[in-house]
């Protein structure tokens, strides 16, 4: 205390304390609540699942980048609940937004096309536990969004699964995110 006394009273460069205070209580405000929770995510039967199915590449690593995309969505997300929590997602069908359209020919393009008729769709159970594995909150779910294209959603436009991420996001604003 004494040196902060010094500096205000022999001239210190106040402009230099007045930023120092501030970072430091931006800082100990950010220690007042903890998140970051976790997700642990498990796909039952995928290759029984509606619709992984890709447009230029195997099945296999079509399956993987999708599952691997999702799941970092579902942790950032599950980042936004309290450090013990973890939010146990079991997935046991997946119906991407779009339908992919299979070529005959020499080059066997194949391609994704985005159509109101092919609405997204995820089918899961879930449940919330805390640090002591107590069960917050459960349930099964079947969601799906058929007005998906009428949305107006600008973040994240440039991404693959943009519907599927909101879709998500729609469910888990509603039913794990803590009402205020």
């Amino acid at each position: 205390m004494s040196r902060l006394r010094y500096l205000f009273t022999n001239g210190g460069n106040m402009k230099r304390v007045s930023t120092m205070l501030i970072g430091v209580m931006a800082i100990t405000s950010l220690f007042g609540v903890a998140y970051a929770g976790t997700a642990r995510t498990e796909w039952v039967d995928p290759e029984k699942f509606v619709d992984v199915d890709p447009a230029g590449e195997t099945r296999a690593r079509f399956r993987e980048r999708t599952f691997s995309q999702l799941e970092k969505h579902f942790q950032e997300r599950a980042e936004e609940l309290p450090t013990d929590q973890v939010l146990k997602l079991t997935f046991t069908d997946v119906d991407l937004a779009g339908d992919v359209k299979y070529m005959i020919g020499p080059n066997n393009n194949n391609y994704r096309v985005i159509e109101d008729l092919y609405f997204p769709r995820l089918e899961f159970s879930y449940q919330l536990v805390d640090g002591n594995d107590n069960v917050l909150k459960s349930g099964e779910e079947n969601i799906k969004d058929m007005n998906f294209m009428n949305r107006v959603r600008n973040t994240r436009s440039n991404d693959s699964y943009i519907y599927e991420k909101n879709l998500f996001d729609d469910w888990f604003n509603d039913a794990i995110l803590p009402k205020d």
